[in-house]
């Protein structure tokens, strides 16, 4: 019997620990080479700079070359940057980007996408847990060769989506979470010409995601009042969710962003996860705009992205997918489509937040290993329970995290902070007995 070694947004856990130890590793190159490529073909291969990204990224080009794939190392580049590469790179058949993403040091995970740079269905990420999973014979080798000139191409990428865009004496602070875009954010946004203050850019491969970016813009905050910015941007790991800060010092999140990308674009149907809040759905009905909501995971808003063929999704969490310009969510993207709608509106990031009346919100995570749990009666009697001790329009919603060993208990309600809490208690203790 196989076991579901995907989550929200691929293959997740401890580094060393299988399936991302040596041996599984080998088994997913083997596995993404017989599920998109034949011998000769290539795949591109580019990772985070987390300590343990080298190792993985050497055993899944092992697996690779023994089945005959000639294999194009990219080196330290962005989710969404490698998915543009496999996109637009030499015919690649696929991309892999080895990253656990918002995650700690001691984290990392496989991400693959199609020829088209696209995330991969559920059905074939079925497929492809199956494969991992078996006995794949080796075929012939292939050849493994390094090309981190392909990042550049990515930068002018983002660039022409802005084209024109002169953000001349205008200051930003950006937080690069010591992961994959300290590097290119930067060149990025000197490109801008505006005067940038660039914050944990500086990847050891243990300080990724460490009291700084997406995950905690505390310090991204402060250095936005005290040196005065016009915006503060915010990136996770592997750059593929942004956060904000506007010029007050005030976290804006992705809710504000799809907001304000709809109505700059022209958008009249938005597709975003459970997670999002009431306020901004209410927001954006004020608007004439329609929201669609689907499961947790930027996977599942692209594939109604594709479904209905719409251009704007994303989650609650920086997840920002422009499906017509990259059909992945990239956290550097939305930042410079949301500069480029601020400068064409004339508002700042703080005014175009006023139109959005956020509904208090809080989550509290409670350990579990077992997630089935979740599905005994007692646990939904529980749940059922809950909602109604909500006060009206209150909102609660309970559910197993894909990618760490918790369930996330979110509220929605004027005094959400301690009714999470008081609900996480709860949780705690029925799940103890």
């Amino acid at each position: 019997m196989t076991k579901n070694l995907f989550g929200t947004d691929g293959v997740r856990g401890l580094a060393n620990e299988y399936p991302l130890d040596t041996e599984g590793a080998i088994h997913i190159g083997k596995a993404v080479a017989l599920q998109f490529a034949g011998v000769g073909d290539h795949i591109a291969i580019g990772y985070d700079p987390r300590e343990s990204s080298k190792v993985i990224v050497a055993s899944i080009c092992k697996g690779l070359v023994e089945m005959g794939i000639n294999v194009i190392e990219l080196g330290v580049i962005t989710t969404p940057g490698l998915a543009y590469t496999t996109r637009e790179g030499k015919n690649f058949k696929a991309g892999i980007m080895v990253t656990a993403s918002h995650n700690p040091y001691q984290y990392n995970g496989v991400k693959v996408f199609d020829a088209n740079g696209d995330k991969l269905s559920s059905q074939i990420e079925s497929r492809l847990n199956e494969l991992i999973q078996s006995n794949i014979e080796s075929l012939q080798t292939g050849s493994l060769d390094k090309d981190n000139s392909l990042v550049s191409d990515y930068i002018n990428f983002l660039l022409g989506s802005v084209r024109g865009l002169d953000l001349s004496g205008k200051k930003i602070a950006i937080d690069c979470a010591n992961g994959s875009a300290s590097d290119i954010a930067e060149k990025v946004f000197k490109s801008l010409k505006v005067d940038v203050i660039v914050l944990s850019n500086k990847p050891d491969g243990r300080n990724i995601n460490q009291n700084c970016g997406a995950t905690d813009t505390s310090e991204l905050q402060k250095i936005v009042v005290e040196q005065q910015c016009f915006i503060g941007i915010a990136f996770d790991g592997d750059a593929d969710r942004v956060i904000m800060v506007d010029n007050l010092g005030r976290e804006v999140k992705g809710d504000y962003i799809l907001y304000i990308l709809a109505l700059a674009n022209g958008i009249k149907d938005v597709v975003a996860t459970v997670m999002s809040n009431i306020g901004f759905e209410k927001a954006l009905q004020n608007k004439g705009i329609n929201l669609i909501r689907t499961d947790v995971g930027d996977h599942f808003v692209i594939e109604k992205l594709k479904e209905d063929g719409l251009k704007l999704g994303g989650e609650a969490s920086g997840h920002i997918v422009l499906f017509d310009i990259l059909a992945t969510g990239d956290g550097i993207l939305a930042a410079v489509q949301t500069l480029k709608a601020l400068s064409e509106s004339g508002k700042t990031l703080a005014e175009w937040c006023q139109e959005v009346r956020l509904v208090p919100q809080a989550i509290e995570n409670v350990e579990l290993i077992d997630k089935t749990i979740l599905e005994r009666a007692e646990i939904k009697n529980w749940i059922e329970s809950k909602k109604l001790q909500l006060p009206v329009n209150g909102r609660i919603l309970i559910r197993p995290s894909g990618t760490e060993p918790v369930v996330r208990i979110m509220v929605e309600a004027e005094n959400a902070e301690t009714l999470a809490r008081d609900f996480a208690n709860e949780l705690k203790e029925l799940l103890e007995a």
